[in-house]
């Protein structure tokens, strides 16, 4: 999940539906949490050949499509790291009217899933922790993210929908699940107010969940690439499953 918020009551429908695969996404074996081999659907396409019995103009064609399929695959191997651009990222929210993002249909198969990396910040009460380490605590976690007001303001619609659709009756979150909210200010002179920052925080965010709400204070472009979070403006929440791997967004 980059993507925009699409409601409180379509949230708590997708992730009741959820019960079912979060079992898989609860197994600590990777045998009972995969969901099988995928299946890739596309047709091969034949590959483009320079021919004596073909018209100059044809083998032309075909050689620039030849070229264009290599540089694809270059492109596909090679690693998109983030590199900020707001402009493009605001024109980009505008353009998509806010759904930068579509949500996965399915969860990622444990083979092909990556690591929640390492980020070293602070909750709300002021203790340094790495966010990697509160997903490894055998949980699974939905993990929220933001970096400006705009992003903010969405995640308490995905936060209450996963806690509805996943607590006990007496409205207790279940034990093998959690949730983790990480507010990242990105602006140096931002450093400067960060004591005002955490209080507002402390303020709209409720005491409970303080210990697992962490402020980050400056640039983390190599999180930012491994996490997929490309445009600033909007808030994002992945699924972690209990050894750490991020298995939707």
């Amino acid at each position: 999940m980059s993507l925009m918020l699409r409601g409180t009551q379509r949230t708590a429908s997708t992730l009741r539906h959820c019960h079912v695969p979060l079992r898989a996404t609860l197994s600590t074996s990777a045998k009972s949490s995969d969901v099988g081999p995928s299946t890739d659907s596309r047709p091969t396409k034949p590959k483009k050949i320079l021919s004596l019995q073909a018209s100059p103009a044809q083998n032309l064609r075909n050689a620039l499509e030849a070229l264009d399929e290599m540089i694809e695959e270059a492109d596909r191997k090679v690693v998109k790291k983030y590199r900020p651009n707001m402009f493009a990222e605001f024109k980009q929210l505008n353009d998509t009217e806010g759904k930068v993002l579509e949500g996965a249909e399915t969860f990622v198969e444990v083979g092909k899933a990556t690591n929640v990396p390492s980020l070293l910040a602070k909750t709300l009460g002021g203790k340094k922790v790495d966010i990697q380490s509160l997903v490894l605590k055998g949980k699974v976690t939905l993990v929220l993210t933001s970096f400006k007001n705009y992003g903010l303001n969405m995640l308490p619609m995905w936060r209450d929908g996963f806690v509805a659709a996943l607590s006990k009756r007496q409205g207790q979150l279940d034990e093998r699940v959690q949730t983790v909210t990480l507010n990242v200010i990105e602006e140096w002179y931002m450093k400067v107010v960060s004591g005002s920052i955490v209080r507002g925080l402390q303020e709209k965010i409720p005491k409970e969940l303080h210990a697992t709400t962490l402020a980050y204070f400056g640039r983390c472009d190599d999180f930012r690439t491994s996490m997929a979070l490309d445009n600033s403006f909007v808030g994002y929440a992945h699924l972690v499953d209990a050894k750490g791997r991020i298995r939707w967004m």
